[in-house]
């Protein structure tokens, strides 16, 4: 992150050159108001210094929770151990620091401000008796956070750490700038150097070929293509390779100046020693001997023939190639269809280990089903009555144990169901507005669902266990029309919670402080997006809107389209799942109106990879990849389900 400032600094050229002095003023004072100093670990380990010795709690406060929020926030939840002792220690050094300056006004001050956070955890218990002991620095609890060596090594892990992840994130394009033009920069060198070799063993194989003489020692007969083993770069660009195999089968290879027999030598140093030459570069231009010329020209002919046989053989296989590039990654193996339902797949849904299929209809009845070796019922659930109809409109299973999941209806209920067992623990009504999503927390016991109500959202978190509502989530109040949430997903620890919205922005939710961290318009239109999804390492957000526009864009790259295409689905009030991906991230499974189809992105639109049909309508979606034989599962609006087994790569 050296060179960030050298960034800076061409955006500010740029802006000055533009003439947007505005601008330019805007971002100096942002410069000035980071918190990040420009990425340098060591600014900022001086700045919370400074906050320490200065006794300022509230700034020190206010930076680390910058820090929590814009960067440690976005690690894996193991992580989480790690950071929260990393805090506690920095204010550990606060206090020491306060009581070796005898402030005890600052001491008591911090106690009567953090109590309330720290007197929950058991590390701080003997903490609180520290204003009320004489010379901590004697007492076994406190003497190990007095010594030197221990407020060094903090400062060192917590350096080591924030490099670390400086050093790890993703970095914008504009900063890229400077690697790019070092490793263009090699890469000129490198070549160079390699076209110098090459034309200076070109000059060596000539002389050797004119006058065998001048070279004291033969090299070991190899054929031509030595060369190309020790110039591995070369066989990156084809075009050089062709290029240095007709150089070599056009006459300067060592191999041709050595002959099989004493006859044919003699008769070759003869004529050297006899012929007058004028470009030690060229052949003889003059042979006395027919036996020679034919053999000479024989076997350089023999030699410009290998070259185009194995030019030809480079060609095809640059060709086959290019076409492998394009055929199917997957294999279909076989497809299964599932009958049990009377009317049209809405939800389905597979756990974690892919053993188990719940799918629920627009009846309200949900079955769950074991898909391999074929589809089989397990249990069903019916939550409708001769007078209601609850449709199933949200359905998740629970992500810690495989046996659970919700589901949730357009009367606004939810159930939580028990698979093992075939029974429903609990119900409860959230709302009289239909669930419009319904997500489990993929590290905790809660789970997020949304109500509409006179177009107007709710996005709720609840706990599993207690049934009991956490928080009410604050939604997008940029948008002069009320919004509603239409479709989520959690990231892989489950601490920032993705929504799409019907005025077609997505915000972005930090749930350990409820708040909302970011808001991004996918499409830059206010079309709806009614089915969001994360993937790359959960750096990259795709989504698609109503009118079936699907855009895949970057978070860590100023916002950047990476891929978009347009496709065509079954319009249907209440739907599943529209698309998800595999492991990978590279292929993705869409709903079409004639079935599910299996796409590769690429950025100049999708590849159309394998189509598995089956509906005459696909309302929802699911690709279990936990074993190597991936299942796709379709759910279709005349009440099948299919079950695609597919070979993954």
């Amino acid at each position: 992150m050296s060179h960030i400032q050298y960034v800076d600094e061409l955006v500010k050229e740029y802006l000055l050159f533009r003439g947007f002095s505005q601008t330019l003023k805007a971002f100096d004072n942002d410069l000035k108001a980071e918190k990040e100093k420009g990425f340098r670990v060591d600014k900022i380990i001086d700045q919370l210094m400074q906050y320490i010795y200065n006794y300022d709690l509230t700034s020190l406060r206010e930076l680390w929770g910058h820090l929590d929020l814009k960067l440690f926030s976005r690690l894996e939840n193991y992580f989480s151990p790690a950071i929260r002792k990393l805090e506690n220690a920095v204010l550990k050094l606060y206090l020491v620091n306060a009581t070796i300056n005898n402030k005890q006004d600052r001491v008591q001050e911090f106690f009567i401000k953090m109590a309330p956070e720290l007197q929950g955890h058991s590390e701080w218990k003997e903490w609180f008796a520290l204003p009320f002991i004489k010379n901590p620095e004697d007492n076994p609890t406190y003497s190990v956070h007095f010594s030197r060596q221990w407020q060094e090594t903090l400062l060192v892990s917590l350096h080591n750490f924030l490099a670390t992840i400086f050093q790890c994130m993703p970095q914008p394009t504009l900063l890229m700038i400077d690697e790019d033009t070092h490793k263009l920069k090699r890469l000129q060198e490198e070549n160079e150097m390699l076209r110098q070799r090459l034309n200076e063993s070109i000059k060596i194989e000539s002389v050797s070929d004119i006058n065998p003489g001048l070279t004291p020692q033969q090299p070991p007969i190899m054929d031509d293509f030595y060369i190309i083993a020790q110039e591995s770069p070369l066989i990156e660009n084809p075009k050089s390779l062709r290029s240095l195999i007709r150089n070599i089968g056009g006459g300067s290879s060592p191999v041709l100046s050595r002959k099989s027999t004493a006859s044919t030598k003699k008769a070759v140093e003869s004529e050297a020693a006899s012929t007058k030459r004028t470009n030690t570069k060229t052949k003889f231009n003059c042979i006395n001997k027919t036996e020679t010329i034919t053999k000479r020209s024989i076997s350089c002919d023999s030699r410009l023939s290998n070259s185009r046989k194995r030019d030809s053989s480079i060609d095809t296989s640059v060709d086959r190639k290019a076409k492998e590039k394009n055929d199917p990654s997957y294999i279909l193996l076989s497809q299964e269809e599932y009958t049990e339902h009377k009317s049209s797949i809405i939800q389905c849904k597979s756990n974690a280990s892919g053993s188990y299929v719940a799918t629920g209809d627009a009846d309200g009845v949900v079955k769950v089903w074991t898909p391999i070796p074929s589809p089989k019922t397990v249990a069903t659930f019916i939550t409708s009555t001769a007078n209601t109809n609850k449709a199933v409109t949200a359905l998740d299973w629970i992500s810690k144990n495989e046996r659970y999941f919700l589901h949730g209806d357009n009367s606004g209920i939810i159930q939580l169901h028990d698979t093992r067992d075939g029974k429903t623990l609990w119900e409860m009504q959230v709302d009289s507005s239909p669930i419009v999503t319904l997500l489990c927390n993929p590290m905790e016991s809660t789970f997020v669902c949304s109500v509409m109500n006179s177009n107007k959202s709710k996005l709720l978190l609840y706990d599993i266990k207690t049934k009991k509502l956490k928080r009410t989530l604050p939604m997008d109040t940029t948008s002069v029309e009320s919004s509603v949430a239409l479709c989520s997903t959690f990231n892989h620890n489950g601490q920032l919670l993705i929504t799409g919205l019907s005025n077609g922005n997505v915000i972005i939710h930090d749930l350990r402080r409820n708040e909302i961290i970011d808001i991004i318009n996918l499409h830059d239109q206010s079309s709806p997006l009614i089915d969001v999804e994360l993937i790359n390492d959960y750096t990259d957000i795709c989504a698609v809107t109503e009118e079936g526009e699907l855009c895949q864009q970057s978070l860590n790259r100023g916002n950047k389209i990476i891929w978009e295409t347009n496709f065509k689905f079954e319009k249907n009030s209440i739907h599943g799942k529209l698309f998800t991906f595999d492991q990978s991230g590279s292929h993705m499974l869409i709903c079409t109106e004639t079935g599910g189809n299996i796409l590769k992105m690429q950025p100049d639109g999708e590849t159309n990879m394998l189509e598995l049909g089956g509906h005459k309508g696909t309302l929802c979606c699911d690709w279990s990849t936990a074993n190597q034989s991936g299942a796709c599962i379709t759910g279709g609006a005349e009440g099948k389900a299919w079950v695609s087994t597919l070979l993954s790569p």
